[in-house]
């Protein structure tokens, strides 16, 4: 088990350890998600911040796309 201690700075700002950010693989694009379970303890997740490189060519259509038209539509 790998227990390690950090301190909470003004706006309740902290550390993620050196050996947490190994063994998880925690990068800058981590994100961490805190939580309570149901036995009212602490628990933190980490899970890969999703960009556009890691959802383009997903969904296939049978009709042509613009990006551009695309784009426009999001700004509506």
């Amino acid at each position: 088990m790998i227990v390690s201690h950090t301190k909470i700075y003004k706006n309740f700002q902290t550390s993620i350890p050196k050996e947490v950010r190994e063994t998880f693989g925690v990068t800058k694009d981590t994100i961490v998600e805190w939580g309570i379970d149901e036995n009212g303890k602490p628990e933190v997740n980490f899970r890969k911040k999703v960009t556009v490189d890691d959802i383009i060519g997903l969904i296939k259509t049978e009709k042509p796309t613009n990006s551009v038209e695309l784009k426009k539509e999001l700004y509506k």
